[in-house]
C-alpha cells in the first residue's frame, strides 16, 4: 500500500449493529489511498469479527483491540496516533459516509491552504437508515470571518460534525492541538480550540450521515453525571457536574486563544452568549442528577 493520503480512525465499542455499513461507505470511497484504523475498546459482541473481517480482505483496513474498555477519548487519541496519512477524519461507527466525501473534502483543502479542517453538509438518519433531518448548514462559511465570529457561527449553526464525526483534518494540526481532550464534550473544546486558530471550509454537497438512536453511548450514560463522566476520564468521586466543567473548559479556551486581547474578550462573549445562557438548563440538570444519585445510593444502604 501506497502512503495514504487520509487516515480514517474509527474508535468502537460494541457497534455490531451499523459497523458493517460505516466500514463498506469507507471502502467504497472513490479516494483510494485510504487508511482505516478501526480501535475494538473491549467490546463484548461481535465488533471485533467484523472489523477484521474487512482487514482480511483490503489492506487499507487496521484493526486494534484492547481487552478492556479503556474510556472514549483513549480510544479516539489510539486511532489518531496510528493514523500515517497528512489528513485525518473520526468516524463514528454508526454513521455513514457518501461517495465522494473524502476526495471533496480534500479537495478543499487543497483549495484552501489556510484552512485546517474541511466538512461536507449533514443529513440525520434514524435507527434504520430513515431520514430525519439536517443540519443548519447550508452556505455554513467559516473562511472570510475572523476567530471570534467563525466561533459564533460554529455554535449558532450547531457545526459539530466538524470535529467529532465526518470533518477532515490536518493530522499534524489536529497533533499539535492535543487530539480528542480527556472530558465529556472534549470535541466541543477541541472545535473551539481550533476555530480561533484558522479558518475551515465547507463542501456543500450532503455527503455525512450522522445517525440518532437510543443505543447511543452519550445516551446510555445520560442519566448519570458521574458514569458520563467516568466513561472520558479516571474519576473516583461520587458526584460529578460534566456539563459544568465543558462550561468552564469552552470558556477558558476562549480566553487563552492566541489572539489580541479584544478578539480574546470578544471569544469569551460568544461562548457566554451562544452557548452558557443558550444551555443552561443543562446546569440545574447536573445538579439534579447528583442529588438523584446520592439520593439512590442511600436507599440502597438502608
Amino acid at each position: 500500500m501506497r502512503r495514504p493520503v487520509v487516515t480514517v480512525g474509527v474508535p468502537v465499542w460494541n457497534g455490531e449493529r451499523y459497523l458493517a455499513e460505516a466500514l463498506t461507505a469507507l471502502r467504497d470511497q472513490d479516494l483510494a489511498d485510504v487508511q482505516v484504523v478501526v480501535s475494538d475498546n473491549g467490546s463484548t459482541d461481535d465488533t471485533l469479527e467484523i472489523a477484521r473481517s474487512f482487514a482480511a480482505t483490503d489492506d487499507r483496513f487496521t484493526v486494534l483491540h484492547s481487552d478492556t474498555n479503556r474510556g472514549v477519548t483513549w480510544n479516539f487519541n489510539r486511532v489518531l496516533a496510528a493514523a500515517q496519512a497528512p489528513l485525518f477524519m473520526w468516524n463514528a461507527a454508526d454513521d455513514v459516509v457518501r461517495p465522494g466525501h473524502l476526495a471533496q473534502c480534500r479537495a478543499a483543502l487543497d483549495r484552501h491552504p489556510e484552512a485546517t479542517i474541511a466538512f461536507s453538509r449533514v443529513v440525520l438518519i434514524g435507527a434504520d437508515g430513515e431520514r430525519l433531518g439536517e443540519r443548519d448548514d447550508v452556505d455554513l462559511d467559516f473562511l472570510g470571518v475572523g476567530p471570534p465570529e467563525r466561533l459564533h457561527r460554529f455554535f449558532v449553526r450547531q457545526a459539530y460534525q466538524v470535529i467529532g464525526y465526518g470533518g477532515v483534518i490536518r493530522t499534524e494540526v489536529l497533533r499539535s492541538m492535543g487530539g480528542h481532550p480527556d472530558f465529556y464534550g472534549g470535541d466541543m473544546a477541541l472545535a473551539v480550540r481550533m476555530a480561533l486558530r484558522a479558518p475551515w471550509v465547507q463542501v456543500p454537497e450532503q455527503l455525512y450521515w450522522a445517525r440518532n438512536h437510543e443505543e447511543q453511548t452519550n445516551k446510555l450514560q445520560a442519566a448519570d453525571p458521574v458514569r458520563q463522566t467516568r466513561a472520558y476520564r479516571s474519576h473516583r468521586r461520587e458526584i460529578a457536574f460534566p456539563q459544568w466543567y465543558l462550561n468552564h473548559r469552552l470558556l477558558t479556551e476562549a480566553a487563552t486563544a492566541p489572539l489580541g486581547v479584544r478578539d480574546r474578550a470578544r471569544a469569551v462573549r460568544v461562548v457566554l452568549r451562544d452557548w452558557t445562557v443558550e444551555n443552561w438548563r443543562f446546569f440545574p440538570y447536573d445538579v439534579k442528577r447528583n442529588v438523584q444519585r446520592v439520593a439512590r445510593g442511600a436507599g440502597r444502604r438502608a
